[in-house]
C-alpha cells in the first residue's frame, strides 16, 4: 500500500501544471518523469534469460509476474561547448540534479534467494543527487551504470560491471563525458572516476566497494578515426560474517578493512605481512579484496552516413590478467551504426552489434602462490565471498557467468564450482534494432557452450541459446503513452526451456 501512494504522489506532482511562472516553466522542462505498469507471463517458474538480463536487477527471476514503475529525474542546464559562451548567456557552470527510481513487484516465487519465497518487493534501483562543476560530477546514493569499452545500447552485457545487478550505493567522483585536453589541440581527451560504496547484502556485514576507472581517446571529436583505451578496476573488501569464523579466510570472522588496507586495496599492492592480527595467508599470498576489472580498447571510424566500433574487454581478476596471461579471454564486439537520417519514415535498420565472449583460458589450470602468477583464476568466485562478484543475488559483471540458481536440476547436480559453478564458457552474440514508422523493434540472440570451471567441470559441454524480439510505439491520440511488448525464449541444457512475454504501457512527461 505504501508503493501505491508513492506513486500516486508522484503523478500528482510531475502533472501539476496550474499557477506557473517563467521559472516554473523552465525548472520543468528539466524534469523528466515515467510512470509504467506491466505484467510478465512464462511457461514456467522462470523467467527467460532476456527479459531479466541487464535490467539493473529490477524483473523477478520467478517467471509470471506484475510490475509498477515510476520515475522522476531533475537534469543539468544543457552547457554550451566554451566558457566564454556559458558566461555570455548567464549560464553557470555549476549545477545540480536528483533521481528517483522505485519499482513494486508482485509474482508467486522469488528463485534470488534460493527458495520458494512471494516476489512481492519493492525495489529502489536509482535514488541519487549529483552536482557538476564544470566538467566534474560528485553523485551519491543509486544509479544506473556500466562500466567498459562498447556498444552501451544493444550488449549482451559488459564483462566487468554490466548493468545486470541493482546498482550500489556509493559515492564518485569523475568525468561522465569525455574531456579534451586544450593544449594537445583536442587531440587527446580522457575520462576518469573515483568512488567508494557498500555491499549491502545479509550474508555478509559492513563489505565495501572500492571502484575507479581511466581512459583515454586519440583523436579530435570531429575526426573520422578515434582510438580509445583504458582500465577500470573494482574491489570488494572489508565486512563481518560469521560463516568466515573458525577458517583460513579471517581473523575471528572478521576480513581486513583498516585505512593500511584500503591504501592495500586502491594500489592492488601485496600487504606488508604474510599474516598478523588482522588477516591471514589468504590476504597475505592473494592481495587484500576481490579484484575484478577489464583493460579496454575501442577503435572507431565514422562519417556522415555511419559508425563502425571495434572493441575487446580483457578481463582482469589479478596480476596474470594484467599481464594478460589469459589471452583470449573477454568480450569483443563489433557494432555498426546508421547515421543517416531517413526521412521517408518507412523501414530503417539503425544499430547491429556482434559479440564473441570467452573465459575458458584464466591462466591456465594450475593455481600455484609461489609463482609469479598464480594461474586458475576462477573468475567472480572468490573464497571469503561465498556469493563472489555478485550484488543482491545477480552478477555484477557479463550475466553469461550466471549463479547457480537459474540453472536447470541437472547443471546443478555437479556438485561444487562456488557460487558462479559455470564461469568457463564460450558465447556468440547478435543484436540489432530498427525502425518502422513510429515503431522501434530489437531483436536479441545468444548462443553458448558451457564447460563448467577448473573446480568442477561439466561431464558433457552444455549448450544453450537465448533469444528476444520486442516492440515499442507510442499510442495514436494519446499524449506520451507508449505500449512496450517482448517475446523471448530459452532453448538448451543451462537454463529450463520457457517461452516468456512481457507486455506494459508507459507514461512519459
Amino acid at each position: 500500500m505504501r508503493f501505491y501512494l508513492y506513486t500516486i504522489s508522484f503523478i500528482l506532482i510531475v502533472s501539476h501544471t496550474k499557477g506557473q511562472t517563467a521559472d516554473t516553466l523552465a525548472l520543468k522542462s528539466r524534469i523528466r518523469g515515467v510512470v509504467e505498469i506491466g505484467g510478465m507471463t512464462s511457461s514456467v517458474a522462470q523467467t527467460p534469460f532476456w527479459l531479466r538480463t541487464n535490467q539493473y536487477g529490477i524483473v523477478s527471476l520467478g517467471g509470471s509476474a506484475g510490475t509498477l514503475r515510476a520515475s522522476a529525474f531533475r537534469d543539468y542546464r544543457p552547457v554550451s561547448p566554451t566558457a566564454d559562451s556559458v558566461a555570455r548567456k548567464g549560464h553557470s557552470r555549476f549545477d545540480w540534479g536528483l533521481g528517483l527510481s522505485v519499482v513494486g513487484n508482485t509474482g508467486p516465487v522469488d528463485l534470488t534467494n534460493n527458495d520458494l519465497t512471494d516476489a512481492r518487493q519493492v525495489l529502489w534501483p536509482e535514488v541519487f543527487a549529483k552536482i557538476r562543476f564544470g566538467q566534474f560530477e560528485l553523485f551519491g546514493g543509486r544509479r544506473r551504470e556500466v562500466y567498459g569499452l562498447g556498444d552501451t545500447t544493444l550488449t549482451s552485457g559488459f564483462v566487468a560491471w554490466s548493468g545486470n545487478a541493482i546498482p550500489f550505493p556509493k559515492i564518485q567522483l569523475h568525468t561522465p563525458n569525455f574531456v579534451p585536453i586544450r593544449w594537445l589541440r583536442n587531440a587527446v581527451a580522457f575520462r576518469v572516476g573515483y568512488a567508494h560504496g557498500w555491499f549491502t547484502q545479509p550474508n555478509i556485514q559492513g563489505a565495501m566497494l572500492h571502484q575507479k576507472y581511466v581512459y583515454l581517446r586519440f583523436g579530435k571529436p570531429t575526426a573520422k578515426l578515434a582510438f580509445t583505451t583504458g582500465l577500470n578496476h573494482q574491489v570488494q573488501w572489508g565486512g563481518r560474517a560469521d560463516y568466515l569464523r573458525n577458517t583460513i579466510f579471517s581473523v575471528d570472522g572478521q576480513l581486513p578493512d583498516t585505512f593500511k588496507d584500503y591504501v592495500a586495496v586502491v594500489l592492488a599492492k601485496y600487504p606488508d605481512a604474510f599474516a598478523n592480527d588482522r588477516f591471514t595467508e589468504f590476504d597475505g599470498t592473494n592481495r587484500v579484496g576481490n579484484h575484478v576489472g577489464s583493460i579496454d580498447f575501442a577503435l572507431e571510424w565514422k562519417d556522415a552516413r555511419r559508425s563502425w566500433q571495434l572493441y575487446h574487454q580483457h578481463i582482469y581478476e589479478d596480476a596474470s590478467g594484467i599481464a594478460f596471461q589469459n589471452v583470449p579471454d573477454g568480450l569483443t564486439g563489433l557494432r555498426w551504426l546508421n547515421r543517416k537520417v531517413d526521412r521517408a519514415g518507412t523501414f530503417r535498420l539503425t544499430r547491429v552489434v556482434v559479440e564473441v565472449l570467452t573465459t575458458t583460458d584464466q591462466s591456465g589450470d594450475t593455481f600455484d602462490f609461489k609463482r609469479r602468477f598464480q594461474g586458475r583464476d576462477n573468475y567472480f568466485n572468490h573464497g571469503q565471498y561465498v556469493q563472489g562478484w555478485s550484488y543482491q543475488g545477480r552478477t555484477i559483471g557479463t550475466p553469461f557467468i550466471a549463479p547457480r540458481t537459474t540453472f536447470t536440476q541437472v547443471v546443478n547436480a555437479n556438485e561444487g564450482g562456488g557460487f558462479f559453478p559455470n564461469n568457463r564458457l564460450v558465447m556468440w552474440y547478435a543484436g540489432a534494432q530498427a525502425q518502422v514508422k513510429t515503431v522501434y523493434l530489437t531483436a536479441r540472440v545468444a548462443w553458448s557452450r558451457n564447460f563448467g570451471s577448473y573446480d568442477q567441470a561439466f561431464p558433457v559441454v552444455y549448450q544453450q541459446t537465448s533469444a528476444m524480439l520486442a516492440g515499442q510505439g507510442r499510442l495514436p491520440r494519446l499524449p506520451n503513452v507508449w505500449l512496450t511488448a517482448s517475446l523471448a525464449l530459452d532453448r538448451g541444457e543451462l537454463y529450463p526451456d520457457t517461452v516468456g512475454g512481457f507486455l506494459s504501457l508507459q507514461k512519459r512527461w
